[in-house]
């Protein structure tokens, strides 16, 4: 029999991890809501010409193409969401989520698909910095919710980083930022020799490496953007004091961050789980795409590293939740399902078993999916109740109902 296996760089999702995205997918999008994020969606398809406008050259050569090339799959949400706030009339500021598919025809290698997730939020009509403040805060709430501590904000402007560049080889600014976001894979020695290489002389390439990588704390890194761009520098500053507003979260000027988006045109942002797990999140200001599309209008957005995140998750146990709701003899399935019922009104994921199998089956069977089980027998019938047991602790108590709910739902 032939083995048909999904096509290069694509993946099928058998139910555990099926379950798992669809609950971070769930967890995010709550997220996303609780701040004022509406959603919006659009086709997997774009015109060719649509697309053409944003990507550069090595994106143009990773777009599937199809309908004789006319139309391609998005590669990105950025574009679809330019395209339509370009050429729609919506309230100011307009907010908007979307968690989908994108498509880039690339080769596949560890961590990198053809087919993979994104999830996108952001914010068109509004030039001030709140805007960067307030997708930082809800980047860091959404991983936080996923389960994951430790979340770092890095946060530059792209005003200061050209600044710096242009003090080193006036003119060649993009060929100095393309050589200082590799920095961080390339290590210091490397970027000085590739800035020489380019132009700079040794002298001036290490001092911006000091200028870059000197500063310990935000004020001393402040002080620093002040002599390139005092406008960025602002920006920075009044975002740090934002942020403090929405809780504890721990933001970082870092002067050496690029992003390599051409795009960019204000404050540049990403978010790190800390060492061995890297960046799960970026975004920043782009005001000048929208123009590309039609009316222009300022604009800012962050993406969460969704396939990043789950191949994290997916190193730690699978999280159980719901109710498998187990009679003791096929006599008392149907009280069972009257439970299950009551369960599920309320909001509980609920299984019963279907296969009519021992009590010892079922509960070997709910302990590889539920978090919890609820015994059926002749005491729990006759009394109203459900026996609860919580398969993580093995604490087992015979309660109502209405009490269950509160339980499992807690």
């Amino acid at each position: 029999m032939a083995d048909y296996a999904a096509p290069k760089g694509m993946r099928d999702f058998l139910p555990e991890e099926a379950a798992k995205r669809e609950w971070a997918i769930g967890a995010i999008k709550r997220v996303y809501r609780r701040f004022g994020f509406v959603p919006m969606d659009t086709p997997a398809l774009e015109t060719v010409e649509v697309l053409e406008r944003k990507c550069g050259e090595e994106i143009k050569g990773q777009l599937f193409r199809v309908d004789d090339g006319r139309t391609a799959l998005r590669f990105d949400l950025t574009v679809p969401l330019s395209r339509v706030a370009s050429s729609n009339t919506f309230k100011k500021p307009f907010k908007r989520y979307c968690i989908a598919p994108v498509w880039r025809r690339e080769e596949p290698q560890k961590g990198r698909f053809r087919e993979f997730y994104q999830a996108d939020a952001d914010i068109i009509g509004c030039p001030t910095v709140r805007a960067e403040a307030e997708l930082i805060a809800c980047a860091c709430t959404a991983i936080s919710e996923l389960g994951f501590s430790g979340a770092a904000v890095l946060l530059n402007d792209r005003r200061i980083i050209t600044a710096i560049a242009a003090s080193l080889l006036s003119g060649k600014e993009s060929a100095v930022l393309r050589i200082l976001d590799k920095r961080e894979k390339i290590g210091d020695a490397a970027m000085v020799e590739m800035l020489v290489s380019a132009g700079a002389k040794e002298t001036g390439a290490k001092k911006l490496l000091s200028d870059l990588t000197a500063a310990k704390t935000n004020s001393e890194a402040l002080a620093v953007a002040e002599k390139y761009s005092k406008e960025g520098a602002e920006s920075l500053r009044e975002t740090l004091s934002l942020v403090k507003e929405y809780g504890k979260f721990d933001v970082k000027v870092d002067l050496s961050l690029v992003r390599g988006l051409d795009y960019y045109t204000g404050a540049i942002f990403e978010i790190s789980l800390g060492k061995g797990m890297g960046s799960v999140a970026g975004g920043g200001r782009y005001d000048n795409l929208l123009s590309m599309y039609g009316t222009g209008d300022s604009a800012v957005g962050i993406s969460l590293g969704f396939e990043r995140l789950m191949a994290l998750m997916k190193e730690r146990a699978p999280v159980k939740r719901g109710v498998f709701v187990a009679a003791v003899k096929d006599e008392f399935y149907p009280y069972a399902l009257q439970v299950a019922a009551k369960l599920r009104a309320d909001g509980i994921e609920c299984q019963t078993d279907l296969n009519a199998r021992s009590l010892k089956k079922q509960m070997d069977y709910a302990a590889t999916c539920c978090r919890y089980i609820a015994v059926m027998g002749e005491r729990e019938k006759k009394e109203g109740k459900v026996t609860l047991r919580d398969l993580e602790s093995g604490k087992e108590e015979l309660l109502t109902v209405e009490e269950a709910v509160k339980k499992a739902g807690s």
